[in-house]
């Protein structure tokens, strides 16, 4: 009976141990989600950085002479966040207030050419 109790005690220590953990780490993992924003996903070769773009929506309107910043990163919005805003395309006005425009909703990017 002694060694049962020797070894149902090591198992249950072990037991305890892994339900800490778990609760500890989806504690944590709760925590980021619910602090953290959007992340910005930046694409190499697409539009050189710095450069200013054109973006031509679907509706025909216009923004001219953004700089094209990335893509909200789909992962990040997890939580309250309606599917339709996990997906946005980040521009940069030249005063530097942000624009979120739908992906779909984007027709063509269109990079400028520089005037030198």
């Amino acid at each position: 009976m002694e060694l049962f109790y020797q070894t149902f005690g090591f198992i249950a220590a072990i037991c305890a141990g892994i339900i800490i953990l778990t609760v500890f780490f989806t504690a944590v993992s709760y925590f980021k989600r619910t602090t953290r924003g959007f992340d910005v996903v930046k694409m190499k070769g697409f539009v050189k950085d710095g450069r200013l773009v054109n973006v031509h929506l679907s509706s025909g309107k216009i923004y001219d002479g953004v700089r094209f910043v990335g893509f909200t990163d789909q992962r990040s919005a997890n939580g309250g966040v309606p599917y339709q805003l996990s997906s946005m395309v980040v521009c940069e006005t030249p005063k530097g207030a942000r624009v979120l425009i739908r992906a779909d909703a984007v027709r063509i990017i269109e990079e400028v050419a520089d005037a030198a």
